[in-house]
């Protein structure tokens, strides 16, 4: 079974505090495909791992505060919402990996995941500490990179090749993603 993977398309990264608005408009018709895709498909399970952060994590004394949980801005943009789907998960995190501090592997585990497709927001960031976690938990790993973005100013290749180089990650497209037998 496959897990569809959608990292941090949360209001604050889009349009919030820390947009990133000009890329991520960019990723999320690919990210809205491959969702219709996995909710129509018995074999794929989709995730929504979200930050969702307390004023005293660790990371808003790096980044300020966004994505505090329960507001607007920790809330999914509305072209890729939720919508309550019954292989839909929805995994709120304080970290930036989806597996750090949440019960994301328990979820796999009983689903059977063997593979994570991962996109989303931050490919040299959460997506790069979510590819450690599924490479830590030998999950087959694939990166669309028409579904990931990077902050302006960083090197989105030099960050998809970190994942095939380190993790083993498949960079492909989201098309091939969603080729019968793929």
């Amino acid at each position: 079974m496959k897990a569809l993977i959608v990292i941090d398309m949360l209001n604050d990264f889009v349009t919030g505090v820390l947009n990133n608005e000009a890329d991520a408009a960019k990723i999320i018709p690919p990210i809205k495909r491959l969702i219709k895709h996995a909710r129509a498909d018995p074999d794929w399970l989709v995730v929504y791992s979200n930050d969702a952060h307390r004023s005293d994590d660790r990371e808003i004394s790096v980044w300020g505060r966004h994505a505090m949980a329960g507001t607007y801005g920790a809330a999914v943009v509305d072209e890729l919402a939720p919508v309550g789907a019954e292989r839909e998960i929805v995994s709120p995190k304080r970290f930036y990996g989806a597996f750090d501090g949440t019960d994301l592997e328990e979820v796999f585990r009983k689903y059977g995941i063997s593979e994570v497709i991962l996109t989303g927001q931050h490919t040299h960031c959460c997506v790069r500490h979510t590819a450690y976690g599924a490479f830590v938990r030998d999950y087959k790993i694939r990166v669309p990179a028409d579904a990931v973005c990077v902050f302006p100013g960083v090197d989105g290749d030099a960050a998809l090749d970190y994942l095939k180089t380190v993790y083993g990650a498949e960079i492909t497209t989201t098309s091939a993603v969603m080729l019968p037998n793929s």
